[in-house]
């Protein structure tokens, strides 16, 4: 069995204490992992005991990762998963990194996912079926797409539809070729609006040309 001799505060980072057992340094840990496992000075220590403490701290290191990604803007729990896996972290560490995040409400998909759509519609208009298809792509469950578009109904698309034709109409100045109207079409398209919503501020546009 071998014993704890020293916990020392590292000089460069407070929040970070060396591990020494049988005079060796064996790891550098975060102090809540010292906390958590309950680390001592004299206290004997089996490799068992000293494996956990190297995977708690490879998994607090994940878990500020992780923190450190949402600082610059929220994400999805799959989104930070491949970030941390990209970083090298094994996927069981990663699960239990974000599992710990996710306790503390710091990720949570339902509550991603609404603001997501709420951003959308207030600073890059689009329509569900883009706004659906972005989520997806940010790993969201299924579920959770359908609830959160649920709310964005066909009048509040064609308004925002009509807004983004007005302005792009503005540039093609005079009146609208069929060339400029096909274009005028898939730009809405691309946007995820649908055929109906689509057609719907065409003829709209059309009407007031004439």
């Amino acid at each position: 069995m071998d014993t704890i001799t020293a916990i020392e505060t590292q000089k460069r980072r407070g929040n970070r204490l060396s591990i020494f057992v049988n005079g060796r340094f064996v790891a550098g840990v975060d102090q809540e992992v010292v906390l958590a496992l309950g680390l001592r000075v004299g206290q004997q220590v089996s490799e068992e005991r000293l494996a956990r403490m190297l995977r708690a701290e490879t998994v607090q290191r994940a878990r500020l990762a992780a923190l450190t990604l949402l600082s610059y803007r929220p994400r999805s729990a799959n989104e930070i998963s491949r970030r941390l896996m990209l970083k090298g972290y094994a996927p069981d560490v990663v699960d239990e990194a974000l599992e710990a995040l996710s306790q503390v409400d710091l990720i949570n998909d339902e509550r991603f996912s609404r603001d997501w759509v709420a951003s959308r519609l207030e600073q890059k208009p689009m329509g569900k079926v883009r706004i659906a298809w972005e989520l997806r792509q940010k790993g969201v469950a299924q579920d959770l797409v359908e609830q959160a578009v649920e709310g964005v109904d066909s009048e509040t698309e064609y308004e925002l539809a009509l807004g983004l034709a007005q302005r792009k109409i503005r540039h093609f100045g005079g009146g609208v070729s069929v060339d400029e109207r096909h274009r005028l079409a898939q730009f809405l398209r691309r946007r995820g609006f649908s055929w109906d919503v689509t057609n719907r501020v065409l003829g709209e546009l059309l009407s007031e040309e004439d």
